[in-house]
């Protein structure tokens, strides 16, 4: 439920901090007190389009934030499902700043959050229900979600919608096979050519790699040559070889190591390792030159591979693997190609499939749709006949979704209802969107969501919900509202007298002059202060003993009928 609204420079509320209370909660005032903007603020917390003309005159933001408790699996879940921060202790906390260039800063749990976050939580934690909602029901698309919301049919509208997907998916992979044979066979031919293409460049692994290493050898095979060259001339000098001269002085200094001069043992052993050293050397330097010669032939073939490959990476991809994985493609799509009708033969057998469990689905689902709609249609007579609407028959009609004698497989289903009503007695039943009058309609919203309370949102919010009714009418909505608040929270925006005085918790809108301009207080108010607003509303500016006291009557009287549908008595034991 909602606990706490807080509201910072909207429109002439400054600042307001509203704890509301678990049962009905009845905010009154005089007509332009400002009640409406309390609900603005629920419905900018709720995700809907809020424009910056809200903001307070000579400020830059507003400001509106809300705790929410008892949040349950379905709001975790949802929680879950958009990344964001879980409930602490089954506590939300939603806010919502609005700058006056346009922009809108949100925050769930703390975390930053898109508005489309608020509008995916709203409709699971508080459901709005004024006269611009009222008018949702003169929108015969709206019907079938709340005959649906009755008939509890979401486990099998999921199945049935997860059924359409897969079809839907098979549907589009025959109009892939079904394209013109021409471009088919162009697409085989290009197909055909990329294969042979790659295919003939026969390409190693890294080949373009060894190939940029060749060629820098082969463009510096000149320089290598002369260096390698003089190496081995300096090496072999003209009589002798280095290597050669070495191993004749360690030959020299035989005779005379190992008779107590170190030094020349080590020199001897020094000359023996250069000597082994430099023919490695000279070797190594042979055979490098050896191979280093490069023929300009050569030279040619390098440059002519890596200007394929090039080209090739170019069209394919940029590098070798991207080459070799547009090969691997083609084929795939080729063989696929090639087997086309085999593919076109199996999905036509896995569509006819798939259509009879889909329709299976859709005439199961109209079938709990028509079995709900004929209790639904008894609960709302039940309904509309406490709120003194006797004589109104309602019901529930049915149409296929077809066009050109085939039925329709929509994403709701195969079915298209609509509410019918007859207001009075005798009269014969017409669609709802073109009968019903203002006062008609707020108590058709009122008892729909009597009828669809079990399970449905915490939190019912009714915005003059009193309007075009009066005297019994008016006691009677106020009962099912009392009645509506012991199974969820109930805030109820009211002129009437009747709706206030049951109410659990009251709150008065009024408006104030501080330092030259105007401000909206909201204030709770306790027993005396619901006698001296009870008064206000049913005596105007005339308030005597009288009118207070008969305001006092009036809130003992709703509190001890309360009291008595809450407590109901014991049958009397039998004799």
């Amino acid at each position: 439920m909602l606990n706490l609204l807080h509201i910072e420079n909207i429109a002439v509320v400054a600042r307001a901090d509203i704890s509301f209370q678990p049962g009905m909660n009845a905010l009154t005032g005089e007509t332009g007190a400002g009640k409406s903007i309390i609900i603005d603020a629920i419905g900018a917390l709720l995700g809907e389009r809020t424009s910056r003309d809200i903001i307070r005159t000579g400020e830059k933001q507003a400001f509106v934030s809300a705790v929410f408790d008892g949040c349950g699996d379905a709001v975790s879940a949802r929680l879950e499902s958009l990344g964001l921060p879980a409930c602490d202790g089954g506590t939300l906390t939603i806010a919502r700043r609005v700058y006056a260039d346009g922009r809108n800063l949100c925050h769930v749990n703390g975390m930053n959050a898109p508005l489309a976050a608020l509008r995916e939580l709203g409709p699971l934690l508080c459901k709005s229900l004024g006269q611009h909602d009222s008018r949702s029901l003169l929108d015969p698309s709206e019907h079938l979600k709340l005959l649906d919301g009755f008939a509890q049919t979401e486990p099998l509208l999921a199945a049935y919608q997860s059924a359409l997907h897969a079809l839907k998916a098979i549907r589009a992979e025959q109009r892939a096979l079904l394209t013109d044979g021409t471009d088919l066979e162009r697409r085989r031919e290009l197909l055909t050519y990329t294969i042979n293409e790659i295919e003939s460049a026969n390409i190693a692994e890294n080949e373009d790699d060894r190939l940029l290493e060749r060629r820098l050898a082969a463009q510096n095979a000149g320089k290598i040559a002369s260096a390698l060259s003089g190496a081995l001339r300096a090496l072999e000098g003209f009589d002798a070889s280095a290597a050669e001269s070495a191993e004749s002085a360690a030959r020299a200094l035989m005779p005379v190591c190992g008779r107590g001069f170190p030094e020349v043992d080590a020199a001897a052993a020094s000359l023996t390792d250069a000597a082994s050293l430099l023919r490695d050397s000279m070797d190594a330097l042979e055979t490098v030159l050896e191979t280093t010669s490069f023929s300009e032939q050569e030279l040619d073939e390098i440059e002519s591979r890596l200007s394929l490959l090039s080209s090739l990476k170019r069209k394919y991809g940029g590098t070798l693997e991207s080459v070799a994985a547009a090969l691997a493609s083609a084929r795939t799509e080729l063989d696929q190609l090639a087997n086309t009708e085999a593919r076109a033969a199996q999905l036509a057998k896995a569509y006819a499939a798939q259509y009879e469990q889909t329709r299976s689905l859709a005439e199961q689902l109209s079938e709990k749709r028509q079995h709900a709609a004929a209790v639904f249609s008894g609960r709302i007579c039940e309904e509309l006949a406490y709120l003194c609407m006797a004589g109104a028959q309602f019901s529930v009609r049915f149409d296929r979704r077809e066009r050109d004698g085939r039925v329709i497989l929509g994403n709701d289903g195969i079915d298209l209802a609509e509410f019918y009503i007859s207001a009075n007695r005798g009269e014969q039943q017409r669609p709802l969107a073109k009968t019903a009058s203002g006062g008609e309609l707020s108590r058709i919203m009122l008892a729909l969501n009597t009828v669809q309370t079990a399970g449905g949102t915490p939190t019912l919010v009714f915005d003059e919900i009193d309007a075009g009714i009066s005297g019994v009418a008016a006691s009677r909505v106020a009962r099912r509202l009392s009645s509506l608040a012991q199974k969820c929270q109930v805030l109820c925006v009211t002129h009437l007298s009747q709706l206030a005085v049951f109410a659990d918790a009251h709150f008065l809108i009024r408006k104030s002059q501080q330092d030259g301009r105007t401000l909206t207080e909201v204030l709770p108010l306790d027993f005396a202060g619901r006698i001296d607003e009870i008064a206000r509303i049913n005596g105007g500016e005339l308030i005597t003993a009288a009118t207070r006291a008969a305001a006092e009557d009036q809130l003992r009287q709703a509190h001890a009928e309360k009291t008595a549908a809450s407590h109901p008595e014991p049958p009397a034991a039998s004799r």
